[in-house]
């Protein structure tokens, strides 16, 4: 797509490309969004815009995916319960299971930085070779 016909509020599918040169989708362009990406090399997902920097020609978006992970805070009471020294700030970190032991699935939002030639009407056909980043499991 073309940065003028970026529209924030609008939801796009972004096509991550297979390679991401060093030289030229540098950390310091993409910023935070940097490292997820090369996760999500070649696959597609939705992005809804948020805004668009028309001189870098990128554009801010959300991303929805679920995830299975959970952290939880623990209180100073759980902390003291465990018997484990107070003052510290634990966490716990693991997968949510239901009753019968099957994951359960909890919405995720990140927020990326994408360059604008990665966006693409919905209705349009996904580029050869991209797989689905909606899929539980991936991103």
């Amino acid at each position: 797509m073309r940065t003028k016909d970026v529209r924030v509020g609008q939801t796009y599918r972004c096509e991550v490309p297979f390679s991401l040169p060093y030289r030229r989708y540098r950390p310091e362009t993409m910023g935070d969004s940097w490292w997820p990406l090369t996760w999500l090399r070649g696959s597609y997902f939705p992005l809804t815009v948020t805004d668009v920097d028309t001189e870098a020609r990128t554009a801010q978006g959300l991303r929805m995916a679920s995830t299975t992970r959970i952290t939880v805070k623990l209180t100073e009471d759980q902390v003291e319960a465990a018997g484990l020294p107070l003052g510290h700030g634990y966490q716990v970190t693991g997968m949510l299971l239901d009753v019968e032991g099957e994951p359960v699935e909890l919405p995720r939002i990140a927020a990326l930085t994408v360059p604008v030639r990665w966006l693409h009407p919905m209705d349009t056909p996904v580029s050869a070779g991209h797989h689905d980043a909606s899929i539980r499991g991936i991103g």
